[in-house]
């Protein structure tokens, strides 16, 4: 039965510390958002389960009492649920002892100007509450770039309370993260969001989802000590019924936050939204005027000349998704495009003309953010995984009129890549709930799995790909290691995890010969791996390095030649593979995308290069060879 706060019995205390009078201390002015949001949620007129009266807000303490009083007091009349939140600065005294900033809080005297975590410790378990759930979004100094603390970050016994559920921005050595310019703290929004969610869920569950949404970008993942039972508490019944003083208003008609498999914060929307006006802008190859990329001349390897032009076509604009474009693929040939989005649609348009782009239809059946999509080899099939924790497919020999064939379900997390084996008999997926799964989709009417899934990564899979020859698979992950796999039934491991990356891998690819391995990471490099003895692959020179955050995505021609790769930095690169020990940077970057690139493909030929991003914009460049 599910088990919610009695509104008579229960009590919180929210505690925001946005501005700080001490250099060392940045300010923090996401938090003002975090407090007045998170208040709207839990005393929501219908869905919430806190009185208006029960729950105080304790916006910018200027000393220690300020917030310690109102805690004491809410933890002596509390019966029921207790919940205590701060979103600030945490700082260490020289002992190490944790404590919570205020306003006038000064890092060399913690112990007279900061509330000492041991009062708060003390203040919950002395309260006659059943259950007390204390919520930290803090870690200890900062910096004013973006991390809320430094390096060391919580430490973990010290957070413990008995009888306590504890649910925490960052673990025992990442600092908490507050973006420049986000509306709130990245951990706060990612609890709002999971919050926001139309089905109720209970702490557990909502850890889990909090730690979902941010696993697969470069920030702290969350940690929770449960000194109880309450896991199975649920804080609200279900999504703000209303809007209130404090809640941060969207744009007029603009889709509700949702997450992508990085952990960024998109816009998505409702699905069935018909094709409308002005959002995708494809760029194609024009006058000289518009070049952004230059041309590089012959390589010493011999390959021939190449340019990239990106001139913004005088063509019709057309609308591209309301939400950040997170996948694209080319149907062989490279006359249809499939993108995949956090509006939960998939769309197809038709590229004959590339100047002349035309939506053909989009496909509404996902529930939730549509991670990635892909073809199959003889073009006859879609594939589409996402944060439902399903993947679809569709029949699409008639791109015009696809049609919905069947739904695979069994990951327990977002579905985050997929990909078919040459012959298009069997599809991979690799899902946030840390396994692969191989699909038999000789009958894509009734696809059947292929034994158990596939484990072996201790985070979240976050890119599958095929060898050319079918028998070997590679998988990247939130784990910072990379495996190979034996397509089996079930699929097996082979070796041990590649090393190198110092992040998350967001990205594997196989070269077209199948001798080569290209890793993209958070560790803002590319990697190049010789993988013709399975038992021991090698890092074949030194990182691809130039782009200036994280790497998202990868793509090669299909004659193995180039390589694309694309991230947080907003730039697209193309390398010159001729000779895989000697890579070179193939003109200078391709930039037009004002958000992160999450997806890259070339057509077929290689004359054409798609880029989606988080700007909900696809861009098509025309690449000269």
């Amino acid at each position: 039965m599910t088990r919610f706060p009695d509104p008579a019995g229960s009590r919180a205390v929210l505690i925001g510390v946005s501005r700080y009078e001490h250099p060392k201390l940045p300010g923090l002015p996401a938090v003002r958002a975090n407090l007045a949001d998170f208040r709207a949620v839990l005393t929501d007129p219908v869905n919430g389960s806190l009185r208006d009266e029960h729950c105080v807000v304790v916006d910018e303490p200027q000393v220690p009492t300020d917030f310690g009083i109102p805690v004491t007091e809410a933890a002596d009349e509390a019966t029921d649920v207790l919940l205590v939140y701060y979103a600030g600065h945490g700082v260490v005294d020289g002992q190490g002892r944790l404590h919570l900033a205020v306003f006038h809080t000064d890092p060399a005297r913690t112990s007279v100007t900061a509330l000492p975590y041991d009062v708060l410790r003390e203040a919950m378990v002395d309260s006659r509450a059943a259950v007390r759930v204390l919520v930290l979004d803090c870690c200890f100094s900062g910096r004013a770039t973006g991390p809320m603390g430094d390096e060391q970050g919580l430490i973990t016994g010290q957070i413990d309370i008995a009888g306590t559920y504890v649910l925490a921005s960052s673990s025992a050595t990442k600092p908490s993260r507050a973006l420049p310019g986000a509306t709130h703290t990245a951990f706060t929004e990612a609890l709002l969001a999971a919050l926001r969610r139309p089905d109720p869920l209970t702490l557990d569950a909502l850890f889990d989802k909090v730690h979902h949404h941010l696993l697969a970008r470069s920030l702290p993942l969350p940690q929770r000590r449960v000194m109880n039972t309450a896991g199975g508490l649920t804080l609200v019944k279900g999504p703000p019924t209303a809007a209130h003083p404090g809640d941060t208003p969207h744009a007029e008609g603009a889709p509700p936050t949702r997450w992508n498999r990085r952990g960024f914060l998109v816009a998505g929307s409702a699905a069935g939204l018909a094709l409308g006006a002005a959002a995708l802008e494809w760029l194609v190859k024009g006058g000289s005027d518009h070049d952004t990329s230059g041309s590089s001349g012959p390589s010493s390897s011999g390959s021939p000349a190449m340019k990239v032009t990106g001139a913004p076509s005088p063509g019709p604009t057309l609308a591209a998704h309301k939400g950040a474009v997170l996948s694209v693929a080319f149907r062989p040939g490279g006359e249809i495009l499939a993108s995949a989005s956090a509006d939960r649609t998939i769309r197809l348009w038709k590229v004959t003309d590339p100047a002349k782009p035309a939506p053909l239809v989009s496909l509404t059946a996902p529930t939730d953010n549509v991670d990635a999509v892909a073809f199959s080899s003889d073009g006859g099939l879609l594939a589409g995984g996402g944060n439902d924790n399903a993947v679809r497919l569709w029949k699409t020999t008639d791109p015009a009129k696809p049609r919905p064939l069947s739904r695979l379900t069994g990951h327990t997390g977002a579905v985050f890549s997929v990909a078919f084996n040459p012959d298009s008999t069997i599809l991979a997926s690799g899902s946030a709930d840390r396994t692969l799964r191989l699909w038999n989709v000789s009958d894509p009417v009734k696809p059947t799995p292929m034994g158990r899934p596939g484990t072996g990564h201790t985070d979240a899979v976050l890119s599958v790909a095929f060898s050319p020859d079918q028998s070997l698979m590679a998988t990247g992950s939130a784990d910072n290691s990379i495996l190979l796999w034996n397509v089996a039934t079930p699929p097996a491991t082979v070796g041990v995890p590649v090393p190198g990356h110092k992040n998350r891998v967001h990205s594997v690819v196989f070269s077209p010969d199948g001798k080569t391995l290209a890793s993209a990471g958070g560790d803002r490099t590319v990697r190049l791996w010789n993988v013709t003895d399975l038992a021991n692959p090698t890092q074949i020179g030194a990182p691809l390095s130039g782009h200036t955050d994280a790497v998202y995505c990868l793509a090669f021609t299909t004659d193995g030649k180039v390589l694309a790769s694309a991230g947080a930095d907003k730039e697209v690169r193309l390398w010159n593979l001729t000779d895989p020990a000697e890579p070179k940077p193939l003109g200078h970057p391709l930039v037009g995308h004002t958000g992160a690139v999450h997806s890259v493909a070339f057509t077929t030929d290689g004359k054409f290069l798609a880029s989606a991003g988080a700007d909900n914009k696809i861009r098509l460049w025309t690449v000269a060879r």
